[in-house]
């Protein structure tokens, strides 16, 4: 019987790790393979790439962010081929499989299915019948499981790598798993369901890490729930990263800051390359009642003076995750955990937006606090006893300010002028302005081109009796690295442009002072007016060595500008 196994991901840059665990496992007792596809593709046309396998079996990974479009897949695939064996697996399934027997799928695996696929592959060659295969942890329509798999770690490490499949990554994201399971128990979490954590052998580890660092690999990122759980598994693997260094790659770790100590941290500080390494962080909130509402361990002010420490060493770039909406926390409240948690300035703040996920406990204790939430994935709340649903939708509008403002990187020094200024320790409220701007003028979200954010940032400025254009320019053209266009209209026309640019790049002294040459003046260089007779030069001079572009200020003798102007 041949089987494909097949995910949606969110976009190309993603790779399954769960697929290939599933594909490594089986791929010798079984004529199995895998495909991967995305969201935006057409689900007809993954349905016509999938039967022109001709498969007898389709396994399919459901999360939360594919799921309807899943859903969708599954009754194609059945509707064309209806004796189509349908398997599903995956977190959004594993806790509830009932619900997604509605859908026309034959049987689900709840928990990780390395080894329990295998047994129901091995079951369906023997031509056994649905109704009379009873393994643990799978699910059909005439017997539901309540157990998860948990895969036998060991026994893992014996298969063929999932990590060393010939295969090019070097544009794409590589997951990679140290350690499975989560001693903690946020009621909100699917993480939560899964007790204790068990960790990969450090030999196997560095084995694959080896493999990847040496190929193409770009970006890797831990599937760790908390990655420095085990203070002496951390800092192994921290050592190791560290000694195979190399300039174009990434790590990415979740990282529990509670559980960091000063010696790991000046040890980072001092050893890291700038970037090597990116912290994902957790806060969610900074009040303790609400930490409690949902099971939820952590000192605030021990993780914030670790996260200063890892700030000043400035080595690691750091974000920090919010979830707007847990329970007890007024519109107020979460502007303060906002406030808290933005205070630490990190390169990124994430803001989310609470999920009643499918198995976690607070789904189930939902009516207690008054939550109302949609029924179809990702399961938004949209109000509780504490927000308004007026209020979420204000927070929403905050997010997309944040994520446009602060996230994108483009606007970091007219950020820092406004919050060390007109908006010092009200970050929120910056956010929360900017967002209702874009409300109150029907400003599109999405869509946009890069200097209309800018131009709306500068009106909104100007609607607050505030003028940053000076720096807000500076941010703009540090977006480029040729010469652009800009958001504004332009003070000085073509031809004095050229004039300008011209006389200054006849001006030796002026050039070798800079280290620059007239070719780079008059072909890669914008010009604005400052103060009479003053100019600002924007060079983009594609120099390594020093800012890219280049802010520099041009004072005109004044016994020549009659000739140069207009």
């Amino acid at each position: 019987m041949k089987t494909i196994l097949t995910t949606l991901n969110a976009k190309y840059i993603h790779t399954s790790l769960a697929l290939r665990w599933l594909y490594v496992a089986n791929k010798d007792a079984f004529d199995i393979s895998f495909k991967e596809y995305v969201l935006k593709e057409d689900v007809l046309m993954i349905a016509d790439d999938l039967l022109a396998e001709k498969p007898d079996i389709v396994g399919i990974g459901i999360y939360i962010w594919n799921v309807e479009k899943c859903r969708q897949l599954i009754v194609t695939l059945k509707k064309r081929r209806p004796e189509l064996i349908i398997i599903v697996g995956g977190p959004e399934v594993s806790y509830e499989p009932e619900f997604f027997l509605n859908d026309p799928v034959d049987f689900v695996i709840s928990g990780e299915g390395e080894f329990v696929l295998g047994e129901l592959l091995g079951a369906l060659e023997n031509n056994l019948p649905k109704a009379d295969i009873n393994i643990e942890c799978i699910s059909t329509r005439h017997c539901i499981s309540r157990k998860t798999a948990k895969a036998d770690l060991k026994k893992l490490t014996t298969l063929p790598s999932p990590y060393q499949l010939k295969e090019d990554l070097k544009n794409r994201i590589v997951y990679f798993e140290t350690s499975r399971g989560c001693p903690y128990s946020c009621s909100y979490c699917l993480s939560s369901l899964e007790t204790g954590a068990r960790f990969f052998p450090l030999p196997y580890i560095f084995d694959n890490l080896t493999c990847l660092i040496h190929h193409n690999a770009r970006q890797i990122k831990f599937l760790d729930r908390t990655f420095n759980l085990n203070h002496t598994h951390t800092q192994a693997i921290f050592d190791f990263l560290i000694a195979q260094y190399r300039p174009d790659l990434c790590f990415q770790f979740e990282i529990y800051a509670d559980l960091l100590d000063r010696q790991l941290i000046a040890y980072l500080n001092q050893k890291l390359p700038p970037h090597y390494f990116r912290f994902e962080i957790g806060i969610q909130s900074t009040h303790e009642p609400t930490n409690q509402a949902v099971n939820r361990k952590q000192d605030f002010e021990t993780l914030s003076e670790n996260i200063r420490q890892l700030t000043e060493g400035g080595k690691i770039d750091l974000h920090l995750d919010l979830i707007a909406g847990l329970p007890y926390e007024t519109f107020d409240r979460f502007k303060k955990s906002f406030n808290d948690v933005f205070a630490l300035r990190a390169k990124e703040v994430q803001l989310g937006f609470l999920k009643m996920l499918r198995g976690v406990s607070l789904r189930r204790y939902a009516p207690l606090f008054g939550y109302q939430y949609n029924e179809k994935a990702p399961y938004e709340i949209t109000c509780h006893d504490h927000l308004t649903a007026d209020e979420v939708e204000r927070i929403h509008a905050a997010e997309s300010a944040l994520e446009k403002y602060w996230n994108s990187g483009k606007f970091k020094r007219t950020m820092e002028t406004l919050f060390d200024t007109a908006y010092k320790n009200r970050y929120f409220e910056l956010f929360d302005a900017i967002g209702q701007y874009y409300q109150k003028h029907n400003l599109p979200n999405h869509g946009y081109l890069l200097e209309d954010i800018f131009r709306n940032l500068h009106y909104f400025l100007l609607s607050e009796n505030i003028d940053l254009f000076p720096t807000l320019r500076k941010d703009y053209y540090a977006c480029f690295k040729i010469r652009p266009h800009g958001f504004w209209e332009k003070a000085i026309d073509k031809k004095q442009q050229k004039k300008l640019l011209s006389h200054i790049g006849n001006d030796q002294a002026f050039l070798a002072c800079h280290h620059l040459s007239r070719k780079i003046i008059e072909k890669q260089t914008a010009i604005d007016p400052l103060e009479e007779n003053h100019y600002l030069l924007t060079v983009f001079c594609d120099d390594q060595s020093r800012e890219n572009p280049l802010f520099l200020t041009y004072a005109l003798p004044s016994h020549i500008t009659t000739n140069l102007k207009p």
